[in-house]
């Protein structure tokens, strides 16, 4: 988050030297001035003006940055001049809101939306402003009702939750009225309750809204209206009986199945929190509540009528958000559980609202438990002795911060943003507090790891990418040794697969031998014992004379800069020859031969490999002519990088963008009988995973294209005949190519499907049960990812791949698939 553009003055090193922390000025010091900061003490007569004008501005610009300066920092930490502070705040930007509005209105809007965990301390403030003056508090209600508006439009769900969080507190400072917040809540409720038994990814977010506002506003609502509370739990709760209800046996959201199955999302666990805060009489005793010192100067203030509230009519489904439920990856005492949801949804409203800036979200989550009362949690950066804090007999904050961001990480059916968001958070955290944050986010990683055999497979994927790049910023150190005991297990064991995935992760991050020196000896065999290379199949040892003399000459003429059409001249005479073959096999070992000698030429490096294949593209695709020629080809490079599957990734890439392969060529090579036993290779999904993305962003990208060539053919005057023909053409030039690529989406997501079903619905397709449960998690993950692709084609699926012959387990996932896409 960089303030210098949102949040005014919050780069600095504590208060300005002409003010204390409130504004009140102190004695001037000229001798602390830079030489650069004095006043023109020169100059001529005619510049006096200018001078003074220039200095009038600058300092109009120093009381800005210093009322935002203030604002950013009341409230960091719960200390015992709290009230003080924010009565003496309160009194300055009183002062000198008039003259200053836009830079008061626009710090107070982006700190309530970015400082989520002060969210008491800021709407203390705005209510202390409206006791003094209710034109500037109904001016700092009305801006955040308008920036509410504007995120609901924009389908921002975690800026819209914590608006209403701050609303939810207001009535507590009676800036708005009770009847103006239930009016709010039910613009969430109301969708929901005319639609009974409806389960939808937009109720769940809705409802989910509505609950995280009623955790703060129940005590206020308890108070003044019980019945129009228990009202509003009351459809809370029977949504979240239809949610259970519906998703009481899917499975494809769970991430680790040894934990009761509560659905996509944390609506049950919520419903849980607010009947355990109301057994308490709505009190949240985990932060301070600034607000309950101002009682006698909230009692007259002003209250403000809001405008009714409209929900978006017209997001996409996707945009809506519930999310993950908290894992708990340390033991946490039980009678904490509502103190630990506090906690932790400040933390990960923090992850959400700063997310553009992993380096400010890593500095101010660590400032998160500044406001905790008393004994909520132990802090292990300030604690004298950090190894003496228990997390079996108090609430840690530090691992509280490593299940969040580990929750986010494996959340399923995806993730908000991308993995390498909580990569390089957690880098920053440990860059923060080394020593600290290393031993939990190491505890944690060891403790997740310990249930892996529980895990969905792709869970077990995000987090070797996770644990991989994170080592790679430290030096590449880690200790292997806690894990050596995975080299006696099965080849296909998840610790064993997960530890060996890592491993050469890191080798493309680096190279072998680096790895290798900070293995133990015992697990040296979990990676390759040579550094990875080709597998080029014409040596001269294992070639008979014709084919040596064939394989001379094509080397000859492409290490010579030789044409594509001299290569394959060179292929035809001295294939024609061999009279003891027909057309078809000829045919089949020139393929074989120039895609060998192709990819040899560029193996040295990535930029050799793109530039080899771009100019002998026009070659390969003449040998690429039918579906059968292009397995070949991909069979032929999967065999080349046989030990190196980061080239075999990249080389699959470039010959589907230079169309020498299809996407349904790429899915057949994927799935045939060779990978029987080696469906735990993570290797094989990333391909599959790069294939059908790259299908459906051309499809996204046609679909783009062809409204705006629509857009331009509606514009075009009727009197330009000739133009309107010609994008008449063009726009059916792309309802061309985007059908082509429809039916190609259409082709993949069967092919894929079908393979699948076929595979765990045969005893033939796997060796043994560690084998297909790796190939049902990657199952379930193709599912989950491209439900929408799926379920556009639900009926052909039926009809090809879920056949009475489909195994149960299959067909449970298409069901579940069903549910998690409605």
């Amino acid at each position: 988050m960089d303030f210098s553009g949102r949040l005014g003055g919050r780069h600095g090193g504590g208060a300005r030297g002409d003010v204390d922390e409130f504004g009140r000025e102190r004695r001037n010091r000229p001798h602390h001035r830079k030489p650069y900061d004095r006043p023109n003490r020169g100059g001529s007569r005619g510049n006096q003006g200018g001078g003074r004008a220039m200095s009038m501005v600058d300092d109009a610009n120093d009381v800005e940055s210093r009322l935002s300066s203030l604002i950013i920092k009341v409230g960091d930490k719960n200390i015992p001049t709290l009230q003080s502070n924010l009565d003496a705040l309160g009194v300055v930007l009183e002062k000198d809101f008039t003259k200053h509005e836009i830079t008061v209105l626009r710090t107070f809007r982006q700190c309530i939306l970015e400082l989520p965990w002060k969210v008491t301390v800021y709407s203390t403030l705005a209510g202390l402003l409206n006791a003094k003056n209710s034109e500037t508090g109904a001016k700092v209600i009305l801006l955040m009702h308008a920036t509410l508006r504007q995120e609901l439009a924009r389908g921002h769900w975690g800026s819209v939750k914590v608006i209403m969080r701050f609303f939810a507190l207001q009535v507590k400072t009676r800036a708005i009225s009770i009847e103006t917040l239930l009016s709010m809540i039910d613009a969430f409720l109301k969708p929901v309750a005319d639609e009974p038994g409806s389960v939808s990814g937009r109720n769940s977010c809705l409802v989910f809204i509505a609950m995280s506002t009623l955790l703060w506003a129940g005590q206020s609502l308890n108070e003044q209206a019980p019945a129009e509370l228990e009202s509003r739990l009351g459809i809370a709760e029977q949504y979240v009986q239809a949610h259970g209800e519906a998703n009481a046996n899917n499975t494809l959201a769970t991430v680790l199945h040894d934990a009761p199955c509560k659905g996509p999302n944390v609506l049950a666990h919520l419903l849980e929190i607010l009947r355990a805060v109301a057994e308490e009489g709505w009190n949240i005793d985990a932060v301070c509540t600034p607000y309950t010192m101002f009682t006698g100067e909230f009692a007259q203030a002003t209250q403000h009528e809001l405008p009714e509230l409209q929900l978006p009519t017209d997001l996409l489904a996707s945009s809506y958000y519930t999310p993950p439920e908290i894992l708990q990856l340390v033991p946490h005492p039980p009678e904490f559980t509502v103190r630990r949801y506090i906690m932790q949804d400040f933390i990960s409203d923090t992850i959400t609202q700063l997310e553009g800036n992993r380096k400010d979200c890593a500095k101010f989550l660590l400032q998160v438990h500044g406001l905790c009362n008393e004994d909520v949690c132990s802090v292990m950066t300030t604690a004298q002795n950090p190894e003496d804090v228990d997390a079996e007999s108090s609430l840690v904050f530090e691992y509280m911060i490593a299940e969040v961001i580990f929750s986010f990480l494996m959340q399923l059916p995806e993730g908000r943003y991308r993995e390498m968001y909580y990569t390089s958070l957690a880098v920053e955290l440990r860059k923060a507090e080394p020593q600290i944050m290393s031993t939990v986010l190491e505890t944690a990683v060891e403790n997740v790891v310990a249930r892996i055999e529980n895990m969905d497979v792709e869970c077990v994927n995000r987090l070797c990418n996770w644990l991989a790049v994170f080592i790679s910023n430290f030096g590449f150190q880690w200790d292997w040794s806690k894990w050596e005991d995975v080299v006696g297990e099965h080849e296909n064991a998840p610790r064993r697969r997960f530890v060996q995935e890592t491993l050469l992760k890191l080798v493309r991050l680096s190279y072998l031998d680096r790895v290798k020196a900070h293995l133990p000896e015992s697990s040296e065999s979990l990676v390759p014992q040579k550094t990875p290379g080709h597998n080029f199949k014409f040596t001269l040892q294992a070639m008979d004379e014709r084919t040596k003399a064939v394989s001379v000459a094509v080397g000859k003429c492409l290490k010579n800069k030789g044409t594509p059409e001299q290569a394959l001249e060179i292929l035809h005479s001295h294939y024609s020859q061999w009279t003891d073959l027909d057309d078809a096999e000829r045919q089949m070992l020139a393929r074989e031969m120039l895609t060998e000698h192709v990819l040899l030429l560029g193996s040295k490096t990535f930029s050799h490999m793109l530039n080899a294949i771009e100019k002998f593209m026009p070659a390969l695709q003449q040998f690429g002519d039918t579906p059968e020629a292009k397995l070949q080809i991909a069979t032929v490079v999967e065999d080349f990088w046989i030990k190196h599957p980061q080239f075999f990734a990249i080389t699959i890439d470039k010959l589907i963008n230079y169309r020498v392969i299809d996407p349904v060529t790429v899915i057949e090579m994927l799935f045939s009988h060779s990978h029987k036993g080696s469906w735990s290779q993570f290797h094989l999904w990333e391909i599959l995973r790069n294939t059908v993305n790259k299908v459906n962003m051309r499809v996204e990208q046609l679909q783009s294209r062809l409204v705006a060539a629509q857009k331009a053919a509606d514009a075009i005057v009727a009197d330009s005949d000739t133009a309107a023909e010609q994008q008449a053409e063009s726009v059916e030039h792309v309802e061309s190519v985007l059908a082509q690529m429809l039916q190609e989406q259409k082709d993949v997501v069967i092919s894929t499907t079908r393979h699948f079903v076929q595979l765990l619905s045969s005893s033939e397709g796997t060796t043994d049960e560690l084998d297909r449960a790796w190939l049902l998690g990657r199952f379930k993950e193709f599912m989950r990812t491209y439900r929408l692709q799926v379920m556009e084609n639900a009926q052909a699926l039926e009809e090809v791949a879920f056949t009475p012959e489909a195994s149960q387990d299959t067909r449970q996932v298409f069901e579940c698939t069903r549910m998690l896409a409605a």
